[in-house]
């Protein structure tokens, strides 16, 4: 299937805007659905704080890739950041 990043980049987007979508993303889609080794690492992320009932926004999901060392590897605060430019809140993903 081929590969669109800027869909990738409002789903995740769009879940540390509104953690509420979460589980309707997480019916849908697997880590390995993402296209980029970035996208990938970050949503298993968000999945672990997701199970553990932790809210998914830029800081706890930086510092969960923290504990893992994945920070630069995903791009940076800059790059996690950027995943929510000009995303309008929605209702569904």
């Amino acid at each position: 299937m081929p590969a669109s990043l800027d869909a990738e980049r409002s789903i995740l987007g769009a879940i540390l805007l509104d953690n509420e979508i979460f589980p309707q993303a997480a019916e849908s889609l697997r880590g390995e659905d993402f296209s980029l080794d970035s996208h990938r690492r970050i949503y298993a992320r968000m999945v672990e704080l997701n199970e553990t009932s932790r809210p998914i926004d830029i800081v706890t999901l930086t510092e969960e890739l923290g504990r893992h060392k994945e920070v630069e590897a995903v791009g940076g605060v800059a790059y996690i950041s950027s995943l929510t430019e000009g995303l309008p809140r929605r209702e569904n993903i």
